[in-house]
């Protein structure tokens, strides 16, 4: 198993003390591949951790109200559009949030009322463990997440995580792949790099001609536009033949 990085973060900090100690316990006690990477105060501190370290096995637990004008949940969906595959936690006090946890859509794993018992963190705990193993031994998606599209733009050559391609766009003789870092722009067709992405991995859904999109950064489907909306704010074609792609992903429209 990859080892889990546990990344932690609640504006009391007696109370994220206690949750590191507790982390630590059951990583040594449950003989678990992993360790805490974060453990911090500062909601800047995990988005910039989430930058740098995209690629690896991410498990965040969040407090959801900080004292800042970031809270937990405008954090995790930051997180998540970043890391689609992460763990995501949350310890609060105001039970009242849990729905908007929903709102957001934000594929929670797991939502713990403050005080947290032992019980139900190192439950939470084994339950996560149980279920990334499970995904491992499935040979599931995030198992290839590390997988790279090789691609020469120019002089240069790229070596981009399959991952952070948010969606493919093509022009003319080119094609724009549009990432969470940016834009690069390269010679080739949409069929040819749809043909590679999908010996790779199942995530990606050719919705037009002249575009192909990552699943998991789909935040909604307008079927009045004929348009999907990324994450991003984005909008890729949608063809009017492609009418089961609402029923097949269960997307608002």
């Amino acid at each position: 198993m990859s080892s889990l990085n546990f990344i932690l973060i609640d504006d009391q900090k007696p109370v994220l003390e206690s949750t590191c100690r507790r982390i630590n316990k059951f990583i040594k006690e449950n003989q678990i591949d992993g360790n805490i990477s974060l453990c911090t105060t500062i909601p800047n501190d995990v988005l910039n951790y989430s930058c740098e370290k995209f690629e690896q096995m991410n498990i965040y637990i969040l407090d959801i109200n900080f004292k800042s004008e970031i809270n937990g949940l405008t954090l995790a969906r930051a997180i998540r559009d970043r890391e689609p595959n992460a763990y995501i936690i949350f310890l609060t006090a105001y039970i009242q949030f849990s729905m908007m946890v929903f709102k957001y859509k934000l594929k929670v794993f797991d939502f713990l009322v403050k005080p947290v018992s032992h019980s139900d963190l190192t439950d939470c705990l084994k339950a996560l463990v149980k279920d990334y193993s499970r995904i491992l031994n499935l040979g599931l998606p995030s198992e290839r997440e590390k997988s790279i599209l090789s691609i020469k733009s120019g002089y240069r050559e790229y070596q981009i995580p399959i991952n952070n391609i948010i969606y493919i766009e093509s022009f003319g003789p080119k094609l724009a792949i549009h990432t969470v870092d940016g834009q690069v722009e390269y010679y080739g067709t949409l069929k040819g790099v749809e043909k590679t992405l999908n010996e790779m991995t199942d995530i990606f859904y050719r919705s037009h001609k002249s575009f192909l999109v990552n699943t998991r950064y789909i935040k909604e489907v307008s079927m009045k536009e004929q348009a999907i909306i990324m994450s991003t704010g984005d909008r890729c074609l949608m063809s009017r033949t492609k009418k089961n792609f609402l029923k097949e992903f269960n997307l608002p429209n």
